[in-house]
């Protein structure tokens, strides 16, 4: 098995985790301010900067998994890898369904908790766990794919699954009518696990980073400009078409942000403490709405004081509260499988 280590995405896991709390924390501006205020501009500008984060973080684990250079055995993968989706996933869950018992008043029978669980119904972050399993599970199949393919077959494959899965929503958002081919194997972010590994397998040279920084800042701009306008013509509610996370332009900023820590080692370099953040994104994921949430019951949050600096103050506190929690209970025997 590989033994190459690749430190400069420990960087890019931290800023890409660093990157979800800070779309957690805007959200609520953005969803609710009035559009063209200069506070909804601003938390925009911030959201669609951001919008790369859950991209990266797909990216990072194809090119993690799929890369291997030697076979593993079903069996260790599955209690190795599985094992640390499912758990995490089945116990916050729980944690997340007494939360909402006990802070929201909610009452639930046993069926109905269960229907949440099997339906991703219990709260809104859980999704990632869902993708990631089916992903994982996909894993060794996905191997067999990589290693056997030639650069232009994987190129196919990532090319097809963009048309698919990032223009072909074009179609009924603005022409109004569904296409009728499906997706199949192409299916949303399956293409960004390819992409990770692609990206390692044969990496992108630096002296085609200023045109992928271009088409980034395209993309950028039309993310939070494009959401301006959908978000106009539907009577102010937000539209966030251009939030998606396999819309074009998001694809154009996540690629370009792969290759710019790829490309620079140099600067990404070993780092104890940012290899202990790494280590702790998964379990900052899942903790951190709790942090945020209880910030706000106590007024600590986005309109503390005014949003331009209660943002990053209330973004950096809820982060390194996450973190020094899950450093903490990553120490704790049995507990620590909450936190992979």
């Amino acid at each position: 098995m590989s033994a190459e280590r690749y430190d400069y995405m420990d960087w890019m896991r931290v800023f890409a985790i660093f990157s979800v709390v800070g779309i957690h924390v805007v959200a609520q501006l953005v969803s609710s301010m009035e559009i063209g205020h200069q506070i909804w501009w601003f938390a925009n500008l911030v959201d669609s900067a951001l919008r790369n984060s859950v991209p990266i973080f797909f990216m990072i684990s194809g090119a993690l998994l799929l890369t291997r250079k030697q076979q593993e055995p079903l069996i260790p993968f599955f209690k190795k890898r599985v094992s640390k989706v499912a758990i995490p996933l089945l116990a916050w869950s729980i944690i997340f369904i007494v939360y909402r018992k006990f802070m929201w008043f909610e009452e639930h029978t046993w069926k109905q908790m269960i229907k949440m669980v099997l339906t991703d119904s219990v709260f809104f972050h859980l999704w990632f766990l869902y993708v990631i399993l089916g992903l994982y599970l996909m894993t060794p199949f996905l191997r067999q794919i990589v290693s056997s393919s030639s650069k232009q077959m994987l190129q196919y494959f990532i090319g097809t699954w963009f048309v698919i899965s990032s223009l072909f929503p074009f179609v009924p958002k603005f022409l109004d009518f569904g296409l009728a081919l499906s997706a199949g194997l192409f299916g949303t972010y399956i293409g960004y696990f390819i992409l990770g590994a692609y990206l390692i397998l044969y990496p992108i040279k630096r002296k085609w980073l200023p045109l992928l920084g271009l088409l980034a800042a395209i993309g950028y701009a039309v993310t939070a400009y494009g959401t301006y306008v959908l978000t106009l013509q539907n009577d102010g509610r937000l539209d966030g078409f251009f939030y998606m996370y396999i819309a074009p332009n998001t694809v154009a900023i996540a690629v370009f942000l792969f290759v710019l820590f790829q490309q620079f080692p140099n600067i990404f370099k070993p780092n104890s403490f940012i290899q202990k953040i790494s280590a702790a994104s998964m379990g900052i994921y899942l903790l951190h709405p709790i942090i945020q949430l209880y910030g706000r019951r106590i007024g600590f949050d986005e309109y503390w004081v005014h949003p331009v600096i209660a943002v990053p103050l209330v973004w950096i506190s809820i982060f390194f509260a996450s973190f020094i929690i899950v450093w903490i209970l990553q120490k704790v025997p049995y507990i620590n499988k909450l936190v992979p």
